[in-house]
């Protein structure tokens, strides 16, 4: 049966065929209980893609995503190693990737198809190790971040102030006079001291920012020089960052937005260095080493990049979605509200995957990012589906053509299904 190819022009698909593709379903054809699955969806993941995962919580959203690095991670070694996955985990729902679906072993079986782990890495927030440990949770690798490399900006949006306010001009002044005095060495302790010192801010102000400057420290993320981009994006690889203990603190979204817009300017940053050296390596034939392209995951992505308001993932996250193509950066954005993300995001996206929604005002954010290729209403498509979770639309701007798709098993076992009151019995036996 003749493979769907997604994401790929007419140009790479006479080069490259079906090769660096990843298989994330089969083509529904027919609706509601008559529908029935036909050819093989393939999605490729070689080029720099912008990729809008979206749908009601509960429809598949998370596991679709995971379906994607799954088939990164099982490309070729000479595709595979030219790339990397960067999992920003906001729910805590990844960690077991390592682990095969045994779970779902028959499911797997009825399409050809077998359990089996991953080669990825966690990363957790340091200050949170021990809370693995008594979980149980295996860890591979703690991060941090250093605090120099944060902007005033950051921090003024991180703690949800305004950079016109007292708070922002004083924060502004202390963190532009360290950066004269210590260069890029300093800590929180040396903002908090700074503070402290300081002669312009009234006392009301600065004892207002030295307690959230001493909050922060408690997040568990600073410390030292940080961890390298390079040790996060290794070749081959699925990196997952588990922020979501951040959701316990008054400032969770704002710390993970943080994080993510941190690491976003990193690796932009680093992927225009590299793609001037694989230009070298091409023009004079010397083999170079470079760090590999980058697919990054983000799930909840409207919290970082909303509609209306600014958070302090907003500016590097934008940069990425504008211009992130010509360095290799790979954006994969999950939302259950299509509606709350930033207009620039939807625009860009050059796959959308869809699965159920119903808000009105979701359906018609989709509905304003269609082409003309869209012969019938969006909604009609959506309600076409069958009532079973995985089925999605995609809407494909690269062949402009919308096809209706199940969603493959997933290789590895998937930690974000809702809970159930009745214990299972353990697949350990």
């Amino acid at each position: 049966m003749e493979d769907i190819i997604i994401g790929r022009d007419r140009e790479d698909f006479r080069k490259f065929g079906s090769k660096g593709t990843a298989f994330i379903g089969k083509h529904i054809v027919g609706k509601g209980e008559d529908a029935h699955l036909t050819n093989p969806i393939l999605m490729d993941v070689t080029r720099p893609h912008i990729v809008l995962v979206c749908g009601k919580r509960g429809t598949g959203k998370s596991y679709s995503a995971g379906i994607v690095a799954e088939e990164i991670s099982l490309l070729p070694k000479e595709i595979r190693e030219n790339l990397s996955v960067l999992l920003i985990d906001t729910m805590g729902i990844y960690w077991s990737m390592k682990t095969p679906n045994e779970r779902d072993k028959d499911m797997l079986k009825d399409w050809g198809l077998k359990p089996k782990g991953m080669d990825c890495k966690l990363f957790i927030p340091k200050g949170y190790a021990a809370d693995y440990e008594k979980a149980g949770v295996v860890y591979d690798q703690v991060f941090s971040i250093t605090c120099s490399d944060l902007t005033a900006e950051d921090w003024v949006l991180t703690f949800g102030f305004s950079m016109v306010d007292d708070f922002g001009t004083t924060i502004e002044r202390v963190v532009k006079d360290l950066k004269k005095t210590k260069g890029e060495e300093y800590s929180i302790g040396d903002i908090i001291n700074s503070l402290e010192n300081d002669k312009k801010a009234d006392v009301k102000t600065k004892n207002a920012l030295i307690n959230r400057f001493s909050s922060a420290e408690g997040w568990g993320v600073f410390e030292g020089k940080g961890t390298s981009i390079k040790n996060l994006v290794q070749p081959g690889t699925i990196s997952i960052i588990d922020v979501s203990h951040y959701m316990q603190i008054s400032e969770g979204w704002s710390v993970r937005g943080m994080l993510i817009g941190m690491i976003s300017r990193k690796i932009f940053h680093e992927r225009l260095m590299a793609r001037k050296a694989e230009e070298m390596e091409v023009i004079t034939g010397e083999a170079r080493t470079t760090m590999p392209m980058v697919w990054i995951i983000i799930d909840e992505a409207h919290q970082f990049l909303p509609s209306r308001e600014v958070t302090v993932a907003t500016e590097p996250l934008l940069t990425l979605v504008k211009q992130g193509r010509e360095p290799g950066i790979s954006l994969l954005f999950i939302t259950q509200r299509p509606n709350k993300l930033h207009e620039d995001a939807l625009a860009q996206a050059d796959l959308i995957i869809s699965h159920r929604l119903t808000a009105r005002a979701d359906i018609e954010a989709l509905r304003g990012v269609m082409q003309t290729y869209m012969l019938e209403d969006i909604e009609e498509y959506i309600n076409s589906l069958p009532r079973k979770k995985g089925s999605a639309i995609i809407l494909d701007d690269n062949s402009e053509r919308i096809y209706t798709i199940q969603t493959r098993p997933r290789f590895t076992w998937h930690a974000g299904g809702s809970p159930v009151a009745i214990k299972e019995p353990s697949i350990l036996g």
